[in-house]
């Protein structure tokens, strides 16, 4: 396997190679070993991070992560939810040894990256802390900003909000910083008329207010590199919804390969998992919705608990895979599928092909991922085989 030669490579010159994220903002190498905290909600849940750990591993590659989780958080309420004292998130999602809740993973431990997930947020808000619900009011970038000072040991103490009231003043937990920008929900996409389609809605220029698209994430990571000119590595992006968007397009034009056979043999997993709430449940799979096909509710790539033995469906192998090609800047193509069940090696194997290639051909060469274009002779080599 390439990647297994390029790891012992990297391994054998290791005294000789600079750090991950060196100072030229270059990914760390193919291989790399990362240590990596999470702030989210269910978006993050539902990669799910142990199936992204198999995929590392599978390579000879190693991740190891913390997390910052709860239902339905938005990185505003990582500050402060339900009142002043009460700690944000869910402890039963933040338990990951050794790390636990953010303000003990980033006061005593050193991360490779901080991935933040913004969830139906304002771009831009100044912060206002309130007596009644929800007790905190702020932009993402405000939002994001201040979990990247409080990562790199620059949140004094004060009162009202829980990073605050425990500071993290002077430990660096990184400097290395990504937003995990995902997608919209099945009723912005569709809107009141219903007609809507994933790439529409992902391409318009963002307004104002909750509008997750690719004109605001590129805006809010933009925005957090102005606030924080003196990172050596600038800010990036996992662009999980510029995927999607492509595969949409694909989809509507007949051009992703397999896919019918797929849902043929899937699709009772989608029709139990949405349910009668869910906006768009049809009985077979309908080209003409596109990556629609891949939500298993109207929020989700796969269905409640996001972890469970059927939780690895196309959705959450698409930015598994879009996750570790950012982070390692290494070629998915050839990756196995083996922790994503729903995937079957052979009888999808033209599917799972143009699946990778796709991620990376949005992500080798994004502006805001960091990750270099392959060259000429190298396009078409699949760096996991």
């Amino acid at each position: 396997m390439r990647s297994l030669r390029l790891l012992a490579a990297a391994i054998a010159v290791a005294t000789l190679a600079p750090p991950a994220f060196a100072d030229d903002g270059a990914p760390p190498p193919p291989g790399k070993e990362l240590r990596v905290y999470h702030f989210g909600n269910s978006h993050t849940r539902n990669v799910p991070l142990e199936r992204l750990q198999t995929l590392f591993q599978s390579v000879g590659g190693k991740y190891d992560y913390g997390t910052q989780l709860g239902g339905g958080l938005r990185l505003e309420q990582h500050l402060v939810r339900r009142g002043h004292s009460e700690p944000p998130g869910e402890a039963k999602l933040n338990l990951v040894k050794p790390y636990g809740a953010y303000d003990h993973a980033l006061r005593n431990f050193t991360f490779d990256a901080i991935v933040m997930q913004p969830y139906l947020e304002e771009l831009d808000r100044e912060p206002q802390v309130t007596e009644r619900w929800p007790f905190f009011r702020a932009g993402v970038l405000q939002a994001a900003g201040a979990l990247i000072d409080y990562s790199r040991g620059k949140t004094k103490a004060g009162e009202g909000r829980w990073d605050l009231e425990h500071p993290n003043e002077g430990h660096v937990a990184s400097e290395t910083f990504y937003i995990y920008a995902t997608w919209p929900t099945l009723k912005l996409i569709l809107g009141k008329e219903g007609d809507g389609t994933f790439a529409e809605y992902w391409n318009r220029d963002y307004q104002d207010g909750v509008q997750p698209s690719r004109d605001f994430f590129a805006q809010l990571v933009d925005g957090l590199n102005k606030r924080n000119p003196d990172l050596k590595t600038p800010v990036r992006m996992i662009p999980a919804g510029d995927v999607l968007a492509k595969l949409d397009v694909m989809i509507r034009d007949g051009d992703l390969p397999g896919i019918e056979a797929f849902y043929e043999r899937n699709q009772p997993y989608y029709r139990k998992a949405r349910g009668a709430r869910t906006l768009y449940n049809p009985e077979a799979f309908d080209r003409s919705k596109g990556v629609l096909n891949f939500y298993a509710d109207n929020t989700h790539m796969n269905d409640q608990p996001h972890n469970g033995p059927d939780s690895g469906t196309i959705g959450s192998y698409v930015v598994a895979t879009t996750i570790f090609a950012t982070l390692t800047g290494e070629s998915p193509v050839g990756l196995t599928v083996e922790p994503y069940e729903m995937l079957d090696a052979e009888a999808d194997a033209e599917l799972i092909d143009a699946l990778q290639k796709t991620v990376w051909e949005v992500v080798a060469g994004h502006p805001h991922t960091g990750v270099p274009a392959p060259d000429a002779d190298s396009a078409n080599d699949g760096a996991a085989e």
